[in-house]
């Protein structure tokens, strides 16, 4: 689930938000959600001091500072404010390397930690070690990079390739990943015909499949950036772009709007637009998108250990708790109607009602048997 700014009012009504979302989730499916949110720092930051949360260093300004370990206590800081109300998974850091000074969207933003891969690469790993310090998942953006564009793949088409630098803006994600610091990667909406002549890099298997997954060895969930960014929806259409995305290895998808401007739903497919055989190989994709998920479960369990212990008070027991031990236990009058503690629709019982007696004249002869 990704919570954006209009879905934010202040910390109390947040919480209590997120924890409907936990207990649902929970009760429905015995799994706890993964809740999102873009806290990058800076002017990228949901949890806004005009809400009430105290102000956050952009990346840009860490990067000046050059000091990882302010990065790596600003992470935790942030890390904290994300925990406090029930968000467990930050769209951050963003690794784009910075080099291209007239970047609209990575630079011009200050949303970069510089124009040097190396001094990138470990700040995010500051980055990375805070928010995991405090119990939240992270996710390296924006792959495979948009610090070298003009453009602003919010608007439209943005085409790379004669800006692209691979050797650059690849080393922090082949860096972090070979230390297994990288929760999850978010794909651009850039183009670059040198590594596909067809699609941009949310769509492209020579791109996701290829590069990420074959030539960096990354196996962990791809989650894209907002398919409803014009760079997409303007070129492909909603459906057209998540069927090509999940083609391409996609595992998670990005709508943050459901509605087209007349109002029709924006997830209903096209019809005649798939490319051939996408809809055949939909359940590999399922699978493997599972598999790469329960990953990153796995990843994110030592982790909230940690920060469990950190926050227990002393004497309460690591198995049950106050809210566990006073939790009603299935098939319970608490809990009667429900599965798993979900809502049970019930298939309504209909009575037919007795009908009124009607005088009736005498009996009239049977006949005989032939």
């Amino acid at each position: 689930m990704l919570l954006l700014g209009r879905n934010i009012v202040d910390a109390e009504q947040l919480g209590r938000l997120t924890g409907g979302l936990t207990t649902q989730s929970t009760g429905c499916t015995g799994r706890k959600p993964f809740i999102a949110v873009d806290a990058e720092g800076g002017s990228v930051m949901r949890l806004a001091p005009r809400l009430g949360w105290p102000a956050t260093f952009s990346a840009q300004e860490l990067g000046e500072s050059n000091d990882f370990v302010l990065t790596e206590l600003e992470a935790r800081r942030i890390g904290a404010m994300l925990r406090a109300v029930g968000i467990n998974w930050d769209l951050a850091p963003v690794v784009d390397v910075g080099y291209n000074p007239a970047n609209p969207v990575i630079v011009g933003a200050a949303r970069s930690f510089g124009a040097n891969p190396l001094q990138v690469t470990e700040h995010a790993r500051a980055f990375v070690q805070g928010l995991r310090a405090e119990g939240v998942l992270t996710a390296l953006k924006h792959f495979p990079g948009h610090g070298s564009s003009f453009d602003d793949t919010h608007l439209g088409f943005t085409d790379v390739t004669d800006t692209a630098s691979p050797e650059l803006e690849l080393a922090p994600y082949r860096a972090l990943i070979a230390d297994g610091l990288a929760d999850s990667v978010m794909t651009a909406h850039v183009f670059n015909k040198r590594l596909d002549e067809q699609y941009p890099a949310t769509l492209s298997r020579a791109t996701v499949n290829g590069v990420l997954r074959g030539e960096l060895g990354f196996k962990g969930a791809v989650v894209s950036d907002d398919l409803r960014m014009g760079a997409i929806e303007r070129q492909y259409g909603i459906g057209e772009a998540a069927v090509l995305a999940l083609d391409a290895g996609v595992d998670m998808l990005l709508i943050v709007d459901d509605r087209l401007p007349d109002g029709t739903l924006g997830h209903a497919a096209r019809p005649g637009r798939h490319p051939p055989g996408a809809r055949a190989k939909a359940p590999s994709t399922r699978r493997a998108s599972k598999r790469r998920i329960d990953r990153v479960r796995a990843l994110r369990a030592p982790a909230l250990a940690h920060a469990r212990r950190a926050a227990r008070p002393a004497g309460l027991s690591a198995v049950t708790s106050p809210a566990t031990a006073a939790r009603p236990r299935r098939g319970s009058p608490a809990t009667a109607g429900r599965r798993g503690g979900c809502t049970r629709w019930r298939r309504p019982r209909w009575r037919i009602a007795a009908r009124p007696e009607v005088p009736r004249g005498p009996p009239a002869p049977r006949r005989g048997r032939r």
